[in-house]
């Protein structure tokens, strides 16, 4: 084939225009905008298709230096540096490229313990503090001395976000001695003494375009920080790293690092000095997991992976899928471990350099966050900045009423979280909620709360627990079918999952056809609540009747039903009908009314 032909020549190109065209005749006179069209949590329209003259009205944008390849991380908690060291170096034959070491207490750090066996040089080491400590690192650096390893042999990063740490405990920002240990850090010219994390915006429920802004703002603020407090510029910026969360939304993840880079140059070239290459690490989130069912953690472990892949991170730390409820063993770490090995050496996710250039969907939406993230950026630096905005509550009440609107969906079932609020496991039962959030100080001004998207329905659900361990007997659930097939077995289905979400006990589907018989029948069952199944039609003329029969012979059972059938709700109520559940009814507010009567009476 000669080199000048181009495929498909030979057919008409079609504009945008005829695409919706097209649509518009497909949906016959249903309204294309709300049929095809949806906002994503930031506001942004997302069409249901897109096309190169999208393109024309945004700037493509290239995702840092277009490398190939990640640096494959993994975390590991120093309490016991004997079982850490272990547990690196067993790491390391699975293939590990870095590892972060998670240090709450620098003061009792044996460098000579931890990295026993282990070579800085072949190895990137990277630290999290909760506070600075120039004395770890002074230790560090006469630890590699005498192990003659030059401090320009060695990579990694230090990440002690003091800006962090203050959003979520409360505790004041010691930005000298953070002045002081990057003047230690910047000795190694690998080693990034400066890393940002974004995980307290995400895990608090922020969006997107709230996580890169905040975290841009956070920058500008350090920035000027250790300015005043004697650092130059340009030693500051050559320190800086990110450290971004990633969430469950697969192609605005890809998108929100695609935008990152080029934001961040923006912002930066106002200082005047030259804007380095910033390295960034992206890792797991706590938001996007589940307690329940966390199997299906090691499916959001994978796209989120591939997200943050295809957007261009330079290292990659998943946590294990099983990290929610435990301390994750061998095996758990392998697992998350081999998404990165898998993505790598039989996805050929290493083989291109920055593969969403030029896809007219991921370039459009890419472009979108960075216009909305650099207005918001804008708004809170004519605030007064991160740190002014946070002390008003600025920054925590857009956090709070996006996570309200995300739980209020989740709660709905609109937002899916499969295992937990859609398709639970009846039989599973789960060891009580970890705590997400650390130990806060005495504060003036509300803090970032670190949690999971499905918290409220796992407190739910161990309610349930506790109480079937206190009495042996969790709430039970009776399924009351009768008429239409097909809608008693929907309804029936729709209530099994919705009180399956919060650990209730679920009996069988019984079918009768008598009303009558069949309401003394079910009264005289030992079931807490009986929720009636059928079909709108079938509720008008029979619903009435099974209601007073079932009243007449118990009290103190919940009669519910399944549906909303609107012009006869106050006929159903006065029979004896208690509540109705449907498709818009929030899970977790209506069982934990529920518990708090079945419980009090019980």
């Amino acid at each position: 084939m000669a080199s000048d032909v181009k495929l498909f020549s030979e057919f008409d190109s079609i504009t945008a225009a005829a695409w919706k065209e097209t649509a518009i005749k497909d949906l016959k006179g249903a309204d294309f905008e709300k049929k095809l069209v949806w906002k994503t949590d930031e506001g942004i329209s997302v069409q249901p298709f897109y096309t190169a003259e999208d393109l024309h009205s945004v700037q493509c944008i290239q995702s840092g230096e277009c490398k190939k390849g990640w640096l494959n991380y993994i975390e590991a908690d120093t309490t016991d540096q004997v079982a850490a060291n272990k547990f690196i170096c067993r790491m390391i034959d699975f293939d590990i490229s870095g590892v972060l070491l998670d240090i709450n207490d620098p003061g009792t750090i044996d460098f000579y313990i931890l990295l026993n066996g282990i070579n800085p040089e072949k190895l990137e080491i990277s630290f999290k503090l909760p506070e600075p400590s120039p004395s770890l690192f002074r230790n560090y650096f006469d630890f590699l001395a005498k192990q003659e390893v030059k401090l320009s042999a060695v990579h990694g990063f230090v990440q002690t976000d003091v800006l962090e740490t203050w959003s979520v405990t409360g505790q004041d920002p010691d930005i000298e001695a953070l002045a002081e240990q990057i003047k230690i850090t910047s000795q190694a010219e690998h080693l990034r003494g400066l890393m940002l994390s974004s995980h307290a915006f995400v895990n608090a429920g922020s969006g997107i375009v709230q996580e890169l802004a905040f975290t841009l703002n956070k920058i500008t603020d350090i920035i000027e920080l250790l300015e005043k407090a004697g650092l130059e510029r340009e030693r500051i910026i050559g320190q800086l790293a990110l450290h971004l969360a990633i969430g469950g939304d697969y192609f605005f993840e890809i998108a929100k690092l695609r935008a990152m880079r080029p934001l961040l140059a923006t912002i930066l070239e106002r200082y005047s000095v030259t804007v380095p290459v910033i390295p960034v690490v992206s890792s797991s989130s706590a938001w996007s997991k589940s307690l329940y069912d966390p199997n299906v953690n090691m499916l959001r472990n994978t796209t989120e992976a591939m997200s943050a892949i295809l957007g261009g991170c330079d290292a990659l730390l998943i946590q294990p899928h099983d990290s929610t409820f435990k301390t994750p063993d061998e095996f758990s770490h392998r697992v998350a471990l081999n998404i990165s090995n898998l993505l790598k050496e039989e996805s050929y996710f290493d083989k291109v350099a920055d593969p969403a250039a030029g896809s007219y969907y991921i370039e459009t939406i890419t472009a979108e966050l960075a216009d909305q993230t650099l207005q918001l950026f804008s708004e809170i630096e004519l605030n007064g900045g991160y740190v002014e905005s946070f002390i008003e509550g600025v920054i925590q009440e857009k956090i709070t009423a996006l996570k309200n609107k995300k739980e209020t969906e989740a709660a709905s079932r609109k937002r899916v979280y499969v295992g937990t609020n859609k398709y639970p496991n009846l039989q599973e039962k789960a060891p009580p909620v970890q705590k997400l959030s650390a130990d806060t100080e005495d504060c003036d001004i509300p803090l970032l709360q670190p949690q999971r998207a499905t918290h409220l329905f796992e407190q739910m659900r161990q309610r349930s627990q506790q109480r079937f361990g206190l009495t042996g007997k969790a709430p039970k659930v009776y399924l009351a079918c009768f008429g239409d097939l097909t809608m008693r077995k929907a309804r029936a289905s729709f209530a099994m999952e919705f009180f399956g979400t919060a650990g209730f006990e679920i009996t069988e589907d019984y079918f009768f056809d008598d009303i009558t018989k069949g309401a003394e029948q079910i009264a005289e069952s030992d079931a807490d609540i009986i929720v009636l199944c059928s079909s709108d039609a079938e509720y008008a003329t029979e619903g009435k009747l099974f209601a007073e029969t079932f009243k007449k012979h118990t009290a103190g059972k919940r009669l519910i039903l399944a549906g909303y059938p609107a012009e006869i709700i106050e006929t159903l109520k006065q029979a004896g009908v208690d509540d109705f559940i449907h498709m818009k009814t929030g899970v977790t507010g209506f069982i934990t009314t529920l518990q708090d009567e079945l419980f009090t009476v019980q």
